[in-house]
């Protein structure tokens, strides 16, 4: 092709893109000057967005902020480093919708709240919080203002919540220290009576699933009680999600002499240490101690002792064969006490780190294996077993127990 023809044509291309620029921006400034030029007066109104408004104060929630507003009144309650209370929800289809129920934090004034049935899981949720809401305003748990009550030492509230399940509010956080006691666990008794009589209250567990049975408690007290104690429920968080709803039974007045007492004390400083601090049963010998009532050394003055249960007669008595079985374990008894045990057929026992035991002794009892730095809880011993039986890929249960 010729030259001149060939520049005629990049000279004709090039004409046609400026054309093509040109007209594009008289179109953008055509649109830009119709869309400066639009007015309107119509507002958006968003039908499912529900508010809530104190007539005293004017304060305004609106279904949307609920959410965060009610995870900010649970992280106010009293908790520890044990319990963080926060809302927990659940959903079900209705016949007219989506249902959401919210089950609050034990120590709230309210339990569950359920909303009415919404086109989606999030409307039901929103309307199920802006009830919550509703309630706990009626019911003096918030303001006026629609905000938790604030301790007067508490800065003022910033309105910046996350909407999400898991929010936490560190700053305002504040842990438990103080620890009040009762009345009725104030009064004491004293060694110079030759027999106690206590008030008997049977401790009844309704857990949550319903998929174990609890050891049968009651609780003895010097002092009766007040009524509105023996007619509460209360609903105690678990780990995992699980709940136990505990209420207290009057039992009538049970007789405790000085024997009985000091028994009844070893076994409760027993149970309460291997509960929250069994650190102090590793020694192989751990003294039970010999002194009179107040052995406790504590402010408070109560028993918690296993119990057997009589359904034709609606009383209970304690279980002091279980009391006086958990008291004879090997670690109260001395070297000497230890030397003196025969077990009296050789079969009937096993070798353990610190010599020979009874099996008996050892099911159904908390063991401390040093190698392991732990403790285990005996439920059955596997008689055709040994250290050295092989155990999966192992060599043997010995080398397994190692590596786990």
């Amino acid at each position: 092709m010729p030259q001149s023809e060939y520049a005629f044509l990049v000279d004709s291309g090039n004409q046609n893109e400026l054309n093509l620029i040109e007209n594009f921006k008289k179109d953008e400034e055509k649109m830009n000057a119709e869309i400066a030029s639009r007015t309107s007066s119509v507002t958006f109104v968003d039908f499912d967005e529900r508010t809530y408004k104190v007539a005293s104060t004017g304060a305004t929630i609106s279904s949307g902020y609920s959410v965060s507003l009610l995870h900010h009144y649970c992280s106010k309650l009293p908790h520890d480093e044990y319990f963080n209370p926060q809302p927990k929800f659940s959903y079900f289809d209705d016949v007219e919708g989506r249902v959401c129920s919210i089950t609050l934090p034990c120590n709230a004034p309210i339990l569950e709240i359920i909303s009415s049935p919404q086109s989606s899981t999030e409307s039901a949720k929103r309307d199920a919080c802006l009830k919550a809401c509703k309630e706990l305003h009626k019911l003096g748990a918030l303001t006026d203002c629609l905000l938790p009550y604030q301790d007067d030492g508490d800065e003022e509230l910033e309105l910046d919540f996350s909407d999400s399940e898991g929010c936490e509010d560190e700053i305002s956080r504040c842990e438990l220290h103080e620890m009040l006691v009762p009345a009725a666990l104030k009064e004491p008794w004293t060694d110079l009576e030759t027999s106690v009589s206590l008030n008997s209250y049977f401790v009844r567990f309704c857990p949550h699933p319903a998929d174990r049975l609890y050891k049968k408690f009651g609780l003895f007290l010097k002092a009766p009680l007040p009524g509105e104690a023996e007619r509460m429920k209360l609903d105690l968080p678990l780990a995992h999600g699980r709940s136990v709803m505990t209420e207290l039974v009057p039992s009538g007045v049970a007789k405790f002499d000085k024997d009985e007492i000091l028994l009844a004390q070893n076994f409760q400083k027993m149970s309460l240490k291997v509960i929250l601090d069994r650190s102090e049963f590793i020694p192989e010998y751990v003294s039970l101690g010999k002194n009179g009532f107040s052995s406790l050394g504590s402010s408070t003055f109560y028993l918690l002792l296993p119990v057997v249960q009589h359904a034709y007669k609606s009383t209970m008595t304690v279980d002091w064969k279980l009391v006086k079985r958990c008291l004879s374990s090997p670690i109260f008894r001395s070297r000497g006490d230890a030397r003196d045990s025969v077990i009296p057929h050789w079969n009937n026992h096993l070798e353990l780190a610190n010599g020979r035991h009874s099996i008996n002794d050892v099911i159904n009892s908390l063991v401390y294996a040093p190698c392991k730095d732990t403790f285990f809880f005996i439920s059955d011993v596997v008689a055709e077993k040994n250290g050295y039986s092989l155990y999966k890929d192992s060599t043997n249960h010995k080398e397994h127990y190692f590596k786990t």
